[in-house]
């Protein structure tokens, strides 16, 4: 019997670790027994550990198994569940003759970036047991992953023919549309595979970053690619990627206690992964971290004034005149200006002066306010760092930067190509991106650390 859980991740069970393997594997795998098997392995910590003594002792299961290639099978799985990919594989070989062996063998090799091997044991145990449609459907996902959109539409279209409302043939037909770029398509056969079987976790997941990274920008795609995330972590084993992906989400919103269960959750079972581990630490220091939403909302008041037109205002003709001149276009450009450099102009006399300074002062501006703070735009307020720092690092696209997805939307959205453009921008205008976070934030002051810059204050 077990139930959801929504605090560890997967289920709860008020069984045995050992009884239920035992009365699994005496009987014939199927896709639904294994995930019986995930879940209750990551109902908590005494099912893990309880799973982690069984494999050091699997005479138990062994003696009950219907055949020596189950119990081969179902150990090799176990293996892979506690994140012990060499031991899983190796047990996993000697039973790739067996269509479950085979298929658990290859989505490792997938899993782990080694996808020509994981094509070669999906396509032989295809030829052997073309009917095992779990298994068809990883070789599809095996030729999207090496780009061999041919031989994917062409098993894909065997599949669909057989079984067209399966979950799986949905989920593999999400994944050849995503890979052939339609994404509108790709979200709409995620959920399609999400509603017709609720627990399919990569059909979730999938569904979740799509959403999060191709959908719109309107609140129900972002709150759907939530949802997607929450159900995937609820349904276990343990995914993750949606967990890390979810703490994110949630460090976006602000819930950084939600987040932090999600990266303690990974940690629990994977105590390595580099990322939780880091993300945790994050979001732990912005628990604690004081944060003034008024001087926010203050600093993005001044913003949307500095972007006034100079046109919005009443002036005289050859106070109008000049600023065009000039190409003052805006409150920004016109407070990066001094009284001098006005004065300086042809035609520009002490009347305009005061008239431009009288219509700066009903806005709590004055000339020359841009050079003093760098709250203006051009080429004044720039970052000290940009003097010195190597040219050739300087000109370096973002992308080499080898950041996350989000933290390369986010800049994305800013318009910031090169590092150049990165370090010339402040905190508070990378918080002003849609989606941008803490993390995202802490994230890109390492990478610049580390190059030895810094954004601008």
């Amino acid at each position: 019997m077990t139930s959801t859980n929504p605090a560890t991740g997967g289920h709860t069970s008020d069984r045995p670790v050992t009884e239920l393997l035992t009365e699994v594997v005496a009987e014939e795998l199927n896709r639904e027994r294994f995930h019986t098997v995930g879940s209750v392995a990551f109902s908590g910590d005494a099912a893990y550990r309880e799973l982690r003594n069984l494999l050091s002792d699997w005479e138990p299961v062994e003696k009950a198994a219907a055949s020596k290639g189950a119990s081969g099978v179902l150990r090799g799985y176990c293996h892979l569940l506690l994140g012990e990919s060499e031991a899983g594989a190796e047990a996993l070989r000697e039973q790739k003759s067996d269509q479950w062996g085979a298929y658990h063998l290859a989505r490792s090799f997938l899993e782990r970036g080694r996808a020509g091997e994981a094509r070669q044991i999906a396509e032989a145990a295809h030829k052997k047991h073309s009917d095992c449609l779990p298994l068809t459907c990883l070789l599809v996902e095996i030729l999207c992953r090496l780009v061999d959109v041919e031989a994917a539409e062409k098993i894909l279209a065997e599949a669909t023919k057989a079984a067209p409302e399966e979950a799986d043939v949905l989920h593999v037909t999400g994944v050849y549309l995503e890979r052939t770029g339609d994404y509108p398509g790709a979200i709409e056969a995620y959920r399609a595979a999400a509603e017709t079987d609720p627990e399919h976790g990569e059909a979730l997941f999938r569904l979740g970053y799509l959403l999060d990274i191709h959908g719109s920008d309107a609140d129900d795609a972002n709150d759907a690619a939530l949802a997607a995330y929450e159900q995937c972590v609820r349904v276990g084993p343990v995914h993750v990627s949606a967990a890390v992906n979810l703490g994110l989400m949630y460090e976006d919103r602000e819930r950084y206690h939600d987040a932090i269960k999600c990266y303690e959750m990974v940690l629990r079972y994977y105590p390595n992964h580099a990322r939780a581990k880091l993300y945790l630490v994050d979001a732990k220091a912005s628990t604690t971290m004081f944060y003034d939403r008024e001087q926010e909302k203050k600093a993005d008041k001044q913003s949307q004034v500095l972007k006034i037109p100079v046109t919005d205002f009443e002036l005289s003709v050859r106070s109008r005149n000049c600023l065009q001149k000039m190409e003052i276009k805006t409150l920004g450009d016109l407070i990066m200006k001094t009284e001098q450099e006005l004065l300086s102009y042809k035609n520009f006399g002490e009347t305009s002066l005061e008239e431009i300074k009288e219509m700066l002062t009903q806005k709590n501006l004055r000339l020359g306010q841009g050079l003093e703070d760098g709250s203006g735009e051009g080429s004044h307020g720039r970052n000290p760092l940009e003097a010195t720092a190597d040219p050739g690092v300087l000109d370096k696209p973002v992308e080499d930067l080898d950041l996350t997805v989000r933290s390369r939307r986010c800049m994305e959205r800013l318009g910031i190509r090169t590092v150049r453009d990165l370090i010339n921008k402040t905190e508070m205008e990378l918080m002003s991106a849609n989606n941008s976070g803490m993390t995202s934030l802490n994230e890109i002051k390492r990478k610049l650390q580390e190059l030895g810059l810094g954004l601008r204050s």
